[in-house]
């Protein structure tokens, strides 16, 4: 793999760890309201927009990575 590519590979895993993560937060927020709920995936709106802010957020840091790589 051509390391010019590295900045696909860190936006894909970062909208992956941080999936989990924001799914985990959502689950956390649910749980502050009412503590008896247990873990579930969110509905598909809710999803979405994770998923959206998520993918905006990892195409960022996607960008920026390989705008470092050409610095450095």
């Amino acid at each position: 793999m051509k390391k010019k590519n590295i900045g696909w590979i860190v936006g894909i895993s970062t909208f992956a760890l941080f999936m989990a993560e924001g799914v985990i937060h959502y689950n956390m927020g649910v749980r502050a309201d009412d503590p008896t709920k247990k873990f579930h995936i969110p509905n598909k709106n809710s999803l979405g927009e994770i998923a959206l802010i998520v993918g905006i957020f990892s195409v960022l840091n996607g960008v920026i990575v390989n705008e470092i790589k050409k610095v450095i």
